[in-house]
Parts: structure tokens; sequence; C-alpha cells
């Protein structure tokens, strides 16, 4: 039996469903400018109607069942997916726009300027050789030389440095996210096992997902249990990240070996909470964390690869390895073979069969003849541990070239290197350059590549001449110095400005090669933001329109109770009369 008042209670929940609308309608205004926040709407239902005897069922009035918001978890997706992408480039391009920056070419102070400045002084001297003027100027030009090379280097592993930073910082904001991830969803959680949503909390984590799916590729899910919770998951390449309210932080832990002979020391590597190891390359995944990693370490392939020949027995244990891929590594350090690593102490290098013998730290049997191994890790990417590597062979065949023909003059009465290395002695445990021995140049670098502090002292043991007592006017050995500029069989590449040609073309054409992929990338992931928008926004017109009708439908309501209040008066009080 339906109450007396039942026209009344009608128009009550009338009244209520359109404040509620209304006040819905009053929040997406307010939010209309909020990042990241989507449009809500109230769902409005009809209420359970009542049977009316024999003639049918009596509506009971309108009720608000839900308050949902408007977003496509595809497009989400999409956009994270496209984000990472634009993440991982916008770094590259930054940091490649540095390293273009420091060989600041073409300028009065780069490269050419220094190369021409060397050439030019020993065509000159070679004019006048008995000159003091004109020696000392060579003998500043080849010192300038040998600086700028030290200056490149120092500048470099500062941008290296740089690089290690960023992973630092990267990985902090990759914790302080999912941290605060995860307690959004134990608050999501909670509040939604009534049935309702929590759109705010949902938008809130949402953008969220934003921020991180710019620093790393990132996957997401959530589940519903038969008790209706729902569960979100974020992973990075199949390892979990966040799982409703737990969390696996990452951890920074700096290297003990270096990776590449390249690298500064103290570098970081990334592992889980677990110990395990986090594995990222540009190849599976993405983000702002690949593109520091990727400058930072990336070797463009070629660390060093071996194969083993034999072991010998210990103690100590050593290893015999051929096919080698370079000889210029660290003196002790981690090789990796068959993914496990063993230290080694010290390593030696033969010349003449080409192989390398590394004494191992602990006896290790099941290193076998025919097992590959390497050292560091294979970085597919033209980074600073590439162009450091480029830069020390250019500075190691330079000198080998000018202390080949130096050491020949004056009827080869020992005279000096032109070129060392700073602190060098010759001395154990220094090796004494010999240019029969190009694995004994490995001790230059651009950061201690250096002019003879001897010659720099005494400008008398600079020779000009590969006849002893050949005058003062001999210059056969200058201009064989000379020489050497248009020499095409010094490098690989020809000449010697064509191979630094070559190298500043490569990071040209990489820089170049980031920043369009950067800009496609950021008109991808706008077109994907607009197709987001689309979706979620809030549209003050159709608010509008929204504001008008539940207005008209809230006056109605109360019209509807002022005509039932009016019956309800006439019938108790007026009909007693």
């Amino acid at each position: 039996m339906r109450s007396s008042f039942f026209g009344l209670n009608v128009g009550v929940q009338g009244l209520y469903t359109a404040q509620t609308a209304l006040n819905v309608t009053n929040h997406n205004i307010s939010n209309a400018e909020t990042k990241g926040y989507s449009r809500q709407t109230a769902e409005i239902s009809a209420t359970r109607a009542l049977p009316n005897n024999r003639r049918g069922m009596v509506g009971t009035g309108a009720e608000v069942t839900n308050v949902t918001q408007s977003r496509n978890a595809y497009i989400d997706s999409k956009y994270w997916s496209m984000s990472q992408d634009l993440g991982q480039y916008t770094i590259k391009n930054d940091m490649l726009g540095q390293l273009e920056i420091l060989f600041n070419e073409p300028s009065d102070t780069g490269y050419n300027a220094m190369m021409g400045d060397l050439f030019s002084s020993i065509q000159t001297l070679s004019l006048n050789p008995p000159e003091d003027a004109l020696v000392s100027g060579f003998v500043d030009s080849a010192d300038s030389f040998a600086q700028y090379f030290n200056n490149l280097g120092k500048q470099l592993m500062n941008t290296q440095k740089e690089a290690n930073f960023g992973v630092k910082a990267t990985v902090t904001q990759i914790n302080n996210i999912s941290s605060q991830i995860g307690a959004l969803n134990d608050q999501i959680g909670n509040l939604e096992l009534g049935g309702a949503r929590a759109n705010d909390l949902r938008d809130e984590r949402a953008n969220l997902l934003d921020s991180l799916s710019a620093l790393i590729n990132i996957e997401t899910k959530e589940t519903t249990d038969i008790n209706g919770k729902n569960t979100f998951s974020v992973t990075i390449g199949g390892q979990m990240l966040v799982r409703g309210n737990q969390v696996n932080q990452l951890e920074l832990v700096p290297r003990t070996t270096l990776n590449n002979p390249e690298d500064v020391p103290d570098m970081f590597d990334i592992y889980w909470e677990s110990g395990q190891k986090l594995y990222l390359n540009s190849e599976t995944s993405s983000g702002e964390l690949v593109g520091y990693l990727d400058v930072r370490d990336g070797n463009n392939g070629e660390n060093f690869k071996g194969t083993i020949t034999n072991n010998l027995a210990g103690p100590p244990q050593q290893i015999v390895v051929n096919n080698l891929s370079r000889n210029d590594i660290m003196a002790a350090g981690k090789i990796v073979a068959g993914n496990r690593e063993y230290e080694y102490s010290a390593m030696s290098f033969d010349e003449i069969s080409g192989e390398m013998t590394f004494t191992l730290t602990a006896a290790a049997p099941e290193l076998i003849a025919g097992i590959n191994l390497e050292t560091g890790e294979q970085v597919d990417f033209k980074g600073i541990p590439y162009y450091v590597q480029k830069l020390n062979e250019f500075v190691r065949t330079m000198a080998k070239e000018f202390n080949q023909i130096h050491k020949a003059g004056n009827g080869g009465a020992d005279p000096k290197e032109l070129f060392q290395f700073k602190g060098y002695t010759g001395a154990p445990p220094q090796m004494a350059l010999d240019e029969a021995n190009l694995f004994t140049y490995n001790q230059i670098t651009i950061h201690n590549f250096a002019f003879s502090e001897e010659i720099i002292n005494d400008n008398s043991l600079l020779e000009t001449s590969f006849v002893s007592d050949a005058g003062e006017s001999a210059n056969d050995l200058l201009l064989a110095l000379f020489n050497i500029k248009q020499d095409v069989d010094v490098f690989s590449k020809g000449k010697p400005d064509s191979f630094m040609q070559a190298m500043i073309s490569e990071l040209a054409i990489d820089t170049k090669k980031s920043e369009s992929f950067k800009t496609g990338q950021e008109n991808l992931t706008r077109l994907v933001d607009n197709q987001r928008k689309s979706v979620s926004s809030v549209d003050l017109n159709e608010e509008t329109a929204d504001m008008l009708r539940f207005q008209q439908a809230y006056n109605f309501s109360a019209k509807i109770i002022s005509v039932m209040d009016e019956i309800y008066d006439v019938t108790i009080n007026q009909l007693k009369r």
C-alpha cells in the first residue's frame, strides 16, 4: 500500500536527484582548467516502481545511481606509450646537443684551429729550423694541441657525470611516484569496496602515471577479485613496480669496476630491492631513464669481446683469450661469461699472437676453451664512451706517428718522444712507449695526453733532421712531420682531418636524428593527448546546458512539492469543515 504522502516523497526524491546532478556539474565547472581532470557525469535512473493494484505500476521518481568519469583506458595506455618515447628522445637530443657544443666546430678555438696551428708552426719552423722563436712557437702549439684534448676530455667527463646524476634523479622520481601510486591504490581500493567510484583519486593516479611514463616504459593492469576489490598494478619490463599498496623500490648501487675503459668511476647501476639488476636498453625500453643510460654508457656495441683459447692451471689461475674486439681495456676489473662475472687482477697482451691473458682472483674451472666472454655491457648507442674511445684512438695514433718520426731523428741516437702522457717515465709499473707495439700506447688517453715535458724545458732536444750533424738548416724530419697532415694511411678513414671530421659528422647526424625523432614524437603525443582530451576534458558549453537543465528539474521538483503541499492542506485541513 502506497504512503499517503507518496506524491510528496516523489517530489523530494526528484529534488535531491537534481541537486546531486547540479553538484556534479558544479564540480566539473570548477575543475575545467585542472590538469588531468576527467569530466564526471551523474547517472540518473528511475527508482523501483510500485504495483498499483490491477492498474499496472506506479513510478516512484528518480535517483543518482552512480557518478562516472569520462576516461578511455585504451587512449591512456596509448598516451603513456608515446610519452615514454618522447622522454627518451628529449634527453638524448639535449645531451647530444651538449656534446656538439663541446667540440665547438666550426670556431677559432676548436679542433680545426688547434690542428691548423700545430702544422702551421711545423711548416714555419721548417723554413728556418735554427730560429729559437720558431722552435718555441712549435712547442707552444704542440702543447696547446695536447691541452685542447685534455680540456675536451674534462668536459666529456663532466657530461658523463651529469648523465649519471640524471640517472640518480630519475630513479628517485620513479621511487617517489611509485610510492604515491601505492598509497592511492590503497585509498581507492578501500573507498570503492562499497561499489562507488573514487573518480578524483583515479584522476590523481592517472596524473602520476603520466609523469611516470615519461621516465620509464610502464605497463598497467587492473583486476577485480571475487569480493569486488580492485587491484591496480604497474610493471617495468614484466617486473612488478607497484601492486596494490605494495611498492618494489629501485636502488642505486655504485659500480666497483668500470664498464668501459672510458668511464668515470662510481657510476650507478640500478637494482630492484630484491637485489636483481634492472637491465634497460633502447631496444626493449624507453623513457628519460633510458635516454640518460644510453648517453652515459653508449659504446656503439664496441665493448671488449673475446674467446677463451686456454685455461692455465694456477694459482693464480689464468685464461688466454683471442678474437679480441679491442685491447685497450682496464688493467683490472670484471669479465662476464655465461651470465656470470669473474674478477681479474691483471692482464697482459701479446702483440705478436694477438692474445690477451687474464689473471683471475679466484679459480674458475668452468671457463674452458671456446667460451665467449666480454667486459661491461654492449650498448648499441653512440654515447660518451664511444666518442671518448674515438678521441683516444686519435691521440694515440697521432702520438705514435709523431714519435715514430722524431725518434728516428739525429741518426736514431735516442731522441725523446714528442707526445707522451702526464707522469710518463717509462719505468715499471708503466710500459715504455714503443711504436712497434701499439698496445703500449693504450696508456695515452685524452685525459693525460701531453707534449714532452723534457722538450718543453729544453727546446734543444727537438730534432729537425734524420741525419746526425746535418747542419742547423736541415729540415727533412720537420717536413716528414708536416706530411702527416696529408697522409691518407694514418687512419682507416684517411687523413687526421678526415678522421675527426667523420667523428664530428657522426655526432651531428645522431643529434639531428634525435631532434627529428623528438619532434615527431611530440606531434604524435600531442595528437593522442588531444584524443584523450576530446573524451575527458570539460566543455563549459555542455556544462552550462546541463546546469540549466538540472536547475529546471530542481525548480519543477520544488514546484511539485509545493503543489502536493497544497493538496495535502486541502485534504487535511479544509475538508474537516
